[in-house]
């Protein structure tokens, strides 16, 4: 009796393991007929089994099956799990451990393939979405796919620089510096997209607080590629918000050069000028700046200011003079100076409807020559609304 006991055990665990492994091949009549909510159910209940542990049949399955729910335009089966890709990619893991064999790597290559496709279509996703991190983990994924043993065995040794690139710009979105800087300086050794390359590099290189390389790097690229425009606009940038500003004088002469009915490098040049103290220079580069580009509310609002301390520093001299009748003269002057500056403003606030800075220098002067106009009190209670309001 207890040996009929022991049997009957034996028969109903053989009977038990053998019902798990049938629903693999279950999942996988699923699998075939496109019925992949069914599939994945059915491999799901048989992967909490002991006997599917270490059954390469049923990763490869699972693999499929989840790489399929990815892949599917049916929007019911894609929601069935948002990370499908990256549990087929581990089923496939767990197939190569297992697979002692290798009679899966043909099939394997096959989904491989797929694959590398998946995970960059994947990244570009997650890039459009402005999830850099996302886009950054699907690009190396790919990376990962294109350098496997199986990839190579089936496809050959390829270099993806497109994907290392783009590996690199998004870690550079994303924050992360490190993987930036060596995804970049990978690309770099193929030659991809170098001026480009440079450039963003430097930048990385900068954010981890690596200056002289960032120097050196912004420096070889411009040696290389000296008519790039982007890698021109980096080294202007660098200069003119570094502690050198005068250096990026250099870069913007070479910019204009190569487009001279570019408005900005005007402006930038206006603003390096306002920097070294030279207004006279800076206002003729914003007029400059506004006959190629009567809307470019920088230019406008920068000459604008340069105008006003003008008439600030009038203002000061004529606070000096003790005779009260020249004062009084004086001042006449002062105020139609300050009257003379409002239209620059009011043309900055057109073009930039609500900015907060435009608006505060507006109240100012309106305040000021609230007693000389009645128009401008009118215009002064206006806009002190409009700025009480934000």
């Amino acid at each position: 009796m207890r040996k009929l006991f022991v049997i009957m055990i034996l028969l109903f665990g053989a009977t038990f393991t053998y019902a798990q492994k049938g629903k693999v091949t279950q999942a996988i009549s699923y699998f075939t007929s496109g019925k992949l909510d069914q599939a994945k159910k059915l491999i799901d209940e048989a992967m909490t089994h002991e006997s599917c542990v270490d059954f390469d049949k049923a990763y490869f399955t699972k693999g499929q099956i989840y790489q399929a729910i990815f892949e599917s335009q049916n929007q019911d089966y894609k929601k069935l799990d948002p990370n499908a890709l990256n549990v087929a990619w581990d089923a496939y893991q767990k197939v190569i451990e297992l697979d002692v064999k290798k009679k899966y790597t043909k099939k394997l290559g096959t989904q491989y393939k797929n694959l590398a496709i998946d995970f960059t279509n994947k990244a570009v996703e997650y890039y459009n979405a402005q999830d850099f991190k996302g886009a950054l983990e699907s690009f190396k994924r790919v990376l990962d796919v294109k350098s496997s043993s199986i990839f190579t065995e089936t496809e050959g040794v390829t270099v993806d620089t497109v994907v290392i690139y783009n590996a690199g710009l998004a870690a550079q979105r994303a924050g992360e510096f490190t993987d930036a800087e060596k995804f970049l300086k990978e690309a770099l050794k193929y030659n991809y997209e170098p001026a480009q390359t440079y450039a963003m590099l430097s930048n990385v290189l900068k954010e981890q607080g690596k200056e002289e390389e960032a120097l050196q790097y912004l420096h070889k690229g411009y040696e290389l590629y000296p008519d790039n425009s982007y890698m021109l606009v980096e080294l202007i940038n660098y200069y003119l918000l570094g502690g050198e500003p005068q250096k990026a004088e250099t870069y913007l002469d070479a910019a204009i050069k190569q487009d001279p009915n570019n408005a900005s490098f005007y402006r930038a040049k206006g603003t390096l000028y306002e920097k070294l103290q030279e207004p006279k220079k800076a206002e003729e580069m914003y007029v400059k700046a506004l006959e190629l580009d009567p809307k470019d509310f920088l230019a406008q609002y920068n000459l604008g200011n340069i105008k006003l301390s003008e008439v600030i520093e009038f203002h000061k001299k004529v606070q000096d003079i003790i005779d009260v009748n020249e004062y009084n003269e004086e001042m006449k002057k002062v105020f139609a100076g300050y009257e003379s500056v409002i239209p620059y403003f009011e043309k900055a606030l057109e073009l930039n409807p609500g900015e907060k800075n435009t608006l505060s220098t507006l109240r100012e002067l309106y305040f000021k020559l609230r007693n000389e106009k009645p128009e401008y009190l009118q215009k002064y209670d206006e806009v002190k609304k409009q700025l009480d309001e934000m």
